[in-house]
């Protein structure tokens, strides 16, 4: 039952972000377009529509079966994405919507499929609305001290992109989006699961993308993003075992040497702060790597993320400062070489003894 309501939900986002014309609902469920394209804050009978209808569709999430829960779903989405939707209609829109929202999603758990398939599509409702009260509500539900639920945080961290797209109508500014992703890097704080870390890790990344943000704005959330990187690195380096954490660092700063590269973003990170703070992250990292030497020589998976960490973040710092850091270099050389033998052998030996030389010349 759990992987067939996982379809429903699966294919009903697809279905919504699907490319091309948006379909609309059938008569009756939809808002009329003078509502959804208007300029001029709503009438008292059109903000009454709006909130019959919207009470609805949160009844039927809230309430309905699952194929119910996912056409209410649609139907609030797709009147966000109409030819023509403005901002004043997203926001009287999000003033009906968000209340009910947070009741569906405080709601007690009850385990059961149907309500997590309601708490997760409202969520996707708060990412389409792009109100700073949906966005608060959003980040809220990605919060590992007030929601256990680990599925939801996830959901809730993956849509954060799609809610930060830089669309016309969108109601989220440059003071908006720091605060944002300031609340994310709290999140990642407490957060223990590296799948919802690497999804909180690219969510800043997408925020800091944003074309609207100012330029000292995109330095502070740069600067956080680094720094989220540092705080998970110390947590890795804090077990006595290897971590899975590192899974999070590493495939995110694959995600951020692929743009640079691309030269999407370079000239938005090129501070000395940021640098140094991945190369002290580095050293962080290649220290876990000695203390948790003989778990890493049990699992091939965590050996690789462990050694990517280091060269992919030797390459992202040469990116970042414009020239290869022979120093840094070193911590994943021996590693990279080690990996085309079997764990155990004199090659793994050797490429201890290299790695701890050259951490004690950072010293």
């Amino acid at each position: 039952m759990r992987s067939m309501s996982r379809s429903f939900l699966l294919a009903g986002l697809f279905g919504v972000l699907s490319a091309g014309a948006v379909c609309l609902p059938a008569s009756g469920q939809a808002l009329d377009r003078e509502i959804v394209t208007t300029t001029r804050p709503l009438t008292a009978a059109q903000t009454s529509m709006v909130s019959d209808f919207a009470a609805a569709q949160l009844s039927r999430i809230a309430q309905g079966d699952a194929s119910s829960l996912i056409e209410a779903r649609d139907s609030i989405i797709q009147d966000t994405r109409r030819p023509g939707v403005t901002g004043v209609f997203l926001r009287a829109y999000s003033n009906e919507l968000v209340p009910g929202i947070r009741k569906i999603l405080d709601k007690p758990g009850t385990g059961d499929d149907l309500f997590t398939l309601s708490a997760e599509n409202s969520l996707r409702i708060l990412a389409f609305l792009r109100t700073p009260e949906s966005v608060d509500l959003l980040v809220a539900s990605n919060n590992p001290s007030r929601v256990s639920d680990r599925g939801q945080r996830l959901v809730a961290a993956g849509l954060v992109p799609l809610a930060v797209e830089p669309v016309p109508q969108s109601g989220l500014n440059s003071g908006g989006l720091t605060a944002m992703a300031r609340d994310i890097s709290e999140n990642l704080r407490d957060e223990t699961d590296w799948l919802v870390a690497l999804e909180d890790l690219r969510a800043m990344n997408a925020i800091a993308l944003n074309p609207g943000m100012t330029k000292e704005n995109r330095g502070e959330v740069r600067s956080m993003q680094f720094q989220a990187y540092a705080d998970l690195a110390n947590r890795v380096e804090a077990s006595d075992q290897p971590s899975e954490l590192v899974l999070s660092i590493h495939r995110a700063m694959l995600g951020l040497r692929a743009r640079l590269l691309a030269n999407a973003t370079a000239g938005d990170v090129s501070n000395k702060q940021i640098a140094q703070t991945l190369r002290s992250m580095l050293i962080t990292v290649g220290n876990a790597t000695v203390k948790q030497w003989d778990g890493l020589q049990k699992s091939s998976q965590m050996y690789a993320a462990y050694e990517g960490t280091l060269r992919i973040g030797a390459q992202l710092l040469s990116l970042l400062e414009g020239r290869p850091d022979e120093s840094i270099d070193a911590l994943a050389a021996p590693m990279t070489e080690a990996l085309k033998t079997r764990p155990g052998g004199s090659a793994r030996d050797k490429a201890l003894a290299n790695l701890k030389a050259a951490l004690k010349k950072l010293d």
